[in-house]
């Protein structure tokens, strides 16, 4: 039985999906961040522009290219902020 981790958007990544949570089935070994985003953008084509601007946070703490998300994280897309 799949697991599922949890998607949360925020700002302009909220604009793209759609919607501000969505769930994404995972099988138990995980995936790498470059499939997460694969998979995402399968289900969110929307997304793929803001693919090299935004961050991944799991679980709070943001994500580096070589890790991997396992069912059970929740994960936020952090599109950049900008202010003074």
């Amino acid at each position: 039985m799949p697991g599922e981790i949890r998607v949360l958007f925020f700002a302009t990544a909220r604009q793209a999906a759609g919607w501000a949570e969505s769930v994404l089935p995972c099988d138990d070994s995980g995936l790498s961040v470059a499939d997460f985003w694969d998979r995402l953008q399968t289900e969110n084509p929307g997304l793929t522009p803001l693919r090299s601007s935004v961050r991944l946070a799991r679980n709070h703490e943001y994500l580096t290219g070589d890790e991997w998300i396992h069912p059970g994280d929740e994960i936020a897309l952090i599109p950049p902020v900008s202010g003074g």
